[in-house]
C-alpha cells in the first residue's frame, strides 16, 4: 500500500530537528514514499545548504528518488524537474533507467524530449547517447536542453556536432541557447573547431542579430590564439554600436536578469575577444575605445589590455592606470585587474590609494591585485592589513591572501589573519587558514587555531575544515586533503545503494572546498 500523506507530513516535521541524525533519515524517509513524500521536494533541496555533509548526502538520495517515482510519469517530469534541470533525476540506478530515459526522447512532449536530454547526461549515459541528444538541436523546443546537456559531455565526444551547434545554436535568437553552444564549443579543440567551422563563424560575425554577432566573436576568442588570423574580421565590430535589448521585457518583469555586456554589445564582445585571440596589432584601436562613453566599452577595453600580457604592460601601463580616475566603479575596478595581472609593479602607489575607493568591488581588486605583485608590494602591507577588518567579506578575505603573498612584509600580520578563521562568512575563513598555511613560521604559531576549527568540526562548515586541514598540511603539520574524510566515510557505506549520488555529493563538497 503506498505509504499515506499523513506520514509525509509527519516525517516532514522531522527536517526542523535539532539534531542532524533526525534530519538525514527524515529526509531518506521522505524519499522512500516516492510520489507521497516529492512535495517536500524543495524543503528537501534546501538541506543541501546545510554544513553536515550526511545531511547534504540524505537530502541527495532523497532528491534522486523523487526523480525515478516521476520518470514513470512524463507530465510529472516537466513539472518537478524543468526548473533544476534534471539533475536529480536519474542518479539512482543510472543504468536500470537509462534506456527509459532514453526513449522518452521520443515522447510527444518537447518538453519531455528536453528533459531526458538532460536527465540522461545527470544519469552518466550522457556518451551513450550523444547522437540521440545532438539530434534535438533540430528542434527549437528542444534546443536549449539539448546544448545544455551537451556542454556537461567531454570534448573528445563532441567533435562531430560543432557545426550543428554552430549553425542551430551559436545563431539562436535565445541568449540561454547561444552561451550554452560556447560552453559546448569551448571545449573541443581549437583546431578542430577552426577546421569544421570557422567560415561559418565568420558569417555569423555578419548576421543581421546583434547579439549573434556578438557570440560569433566570443566563440573565436575562446578559441584562443589559435584563431588569430581571424582578429581583423573581429576588429571590424569594433565600429558596431547595436545593442541587443530582447532581454529587457523579460527584466522588467522579473523574469530574467540583466544580460552580460558582452552578450548584448558587439563592440564589447568585439573587444574581449581580441584580447583573447592576444591581437596586439590593434591595441591602438582598443586605446581608443578607452575614452568612450558607455562605461561598459571603457571596461571591455580594459579587460582586453589585461589579456594582452606583457606586450600592454611595456606599452599602457601608464595608460590604464590612468582608468583608476574613471567615474564608474566597475571600470576603476577593472583597471586595478588589469595592473595585477600585468604585473604593473611601477604603478604600487596608484594601487595602494584604491584601497581607500568608496567602493568595495574596487578595494577588493586593489588588494588582489597588490597580492599579485608579491613581495615588490610588501611596502603597502600596513594598508592592506587595515582591510582585514572591512565591512565586505571579498575585502577581508583578499587581505588576508595579500598578506601571505607579500611574504616577509605580509606574515607579521599572522595573528591578525588568524582572528578570521572564527568570521561569520565561510569564504574568508577559508580563506584566511589559507593565507596562515602560506606564512611558514608565522603560520605555524597559529597551528593551534587551525586545529581547533577541526576540532568543531560539528558546527564548522565542511570547506572551513577542509581549508584548514590543507594549510595545516602547507605548514608541515597534517595531512591535506583530509577534509573530505568524513564525506567519503559516508559515501562508502551508500555507494552500493546509490552510486551516482554518493560521487554528487563528492563532486560537490570538492567544488565548494576549492572556492
Amino acid at each position: 500500500l503506498s505509504p499515506s500523506s499523513a506520514e509525509a507530513d509527519a516525517l516532514a516535521k522531522q527536517l526542523a530537528d535539532p539534531k542532524p541524525e533526525v534530519i538525514a533519515e527524515a529526509a531518506r524517509a521522505l524519499g522512500n514514499l516516492g510520489s507521497a513524500g516529492d512535495r517536500y521536494a524543495d524543503h528537501v533541496a534546501s538541506l543541501l545548504r546545510w554544513p553536515d555533509p550526511t545531511i547534504r548526502l540524505a537530502a541527495l538520495e532523497a532528491l534522486g528518488r523523487f526523480g525515478k517515482s516521476a520518470a514513470r510519469q512524463s507530465g510529472k517530469i516537466a513539472r518537478l524537474l524543468s526548473d533544476a534541470n534534471l539533475q536529480a533525476l536519474g542518479q539512482v540506478h543510472a543504468a536500470t533507467h537509462a534506456p527509459l530515459l532514453a526513449s522518452l526522447l521520443q515522447d510527444a512532449s518537447p518538453v519531455v524530449q528536453g528533459a531526458a536530454c538532460l536527465s540522461l547526461v545527470a544519469a552518466g549515459a550522457g556518451k551513450a547517447y550523444v547522437a540521440a541528444i545532438a539530434a534535438k538541436l533540430d528542434q527549437k523546443d528542444t534546443r536549449f536542453a539539448a546544448t545544455a546537456a551537451l556542454s556537461c559531455l567531454p570534448g573528445d565526444i563532441l567533435r562531430p556536432y560543432v557545426q550543428e551547434l554552430v549553425e542551430k545554436a551559436l545563431s539562436d535568437g535565445d541568449s540561454r541557447i547561444r552561451s550554452a553552444a560556447l560552453d559546448v564549443i569551448g571545449k573541443v579543440d581549437p583546431e578542430e573547431v577552426l577546421a569544421t567551422s570557422s567560415g561559418l563563424i565568420l558569417e555569423l560575425l555578419r548576421h543581421q542579430d546583434g547579439a549573434v554577432r556578438a557570440s560569433a566573436a566570443l566563440c573565436l576568442g575562446r578559441l584562443g590564439t589559435a584563431a588569430a588570423a581571424h582578429a581583423p574580421e573581429v576588429a571590424q565590430l569594433l565600429a558596431d554600436e547595436a545593442e541587443d535589448l530582447s532581454w529587457l521585457p523579460m527584466q522588467v518583469g522579473g523574469a530574467s536578469s540583466r544580460q552580460p555586456m558582452t552578450t548584448r554589445k558587439p563592440r564589447c564582445a568585439a573587444l574581449v575577444a581580441l584580447g583573447g585571440l592576444g591581437a596586439e596589432a590593434h591595441v591602438g584601436q582598443i586605446l581608443e575605445l578607452l575614452e568612450e562613453d558607455d562605461w561598459e566599452v571603457r571596461f571591455c577595453a580594459l579587460d582586453a589590455l589585461g589579456n594582452l600580457g606583457s606586450f600592454a604592460h611595456l606599452h599602457l601601463s601608464e595608460r590604464t592606470a590612468g582608468m583608476l580616475d574613471d567615474d564608474t566603479h566597475p571600470v576603476r575596478a577593472k583597471a586595478c585587474t588589469v595592473l595585477g595581472l600585468l604585473g604593473a609593479s611601477d604603478q604600487l602607489h596608484r594601487l595602494s590609494e584604491m584601497l581607500d575607493d568608496k567602493a568595495q568591488a574596487v578595494r577588493a581588486e586593489a588588494v588582489i591585485a597588490l597580492g599579485r605583485l608579491g613581495p615588490a608590494a610588501g611596502a603597502h602591507a600596513c594598508q592592506v592589513a587595515e582591510l582585514l577588518a572591512d565591512a565586505s567579506n571579498n575585502v577581508r578575505g583578499a587581505a588576508a591572501q595579500a598578506l601571505a603573498a607579500m611574504g616577509s612584509s605580509g606574515r607579521p600580520y599572522a595573528s591578525a589573519v588568524a582572528q578570521l578563521l572564527l568570521d561569520a562568512d565561510c569564504a574568508v575563513a577559508c580563506q584566511a587558514c589559507a593565507a596562515l598555511g602560506g606564512m611558514g613560521e608565522h603560520g605555524v604559531i597559529f597551528a593551534e587555531d587551525l586545529e581547533q576549527v577541526l576540532e568543531d568540526r560539528r558546527s564548522t562548515a565542511p570547506e572551513v575544515c577542509a581549508a584548514a586541514e590543507d594549510a595545516l598540511g602547507l605548514l608541515g603539520l597534517g595531512r591535506p586533503g583530509h577534509g573530505e574524510a568524513t564525506l567519503r566515510e559516508v559515501a562508502a557505506g551508500g555507494a552500493a545503494r546509490v552510486p551516482a549520488v554518493v560521487q554528487a555529493a563528492l563532486d560537490a563538497t570538492r567544488t565548494s572546498s576549492s572556492k
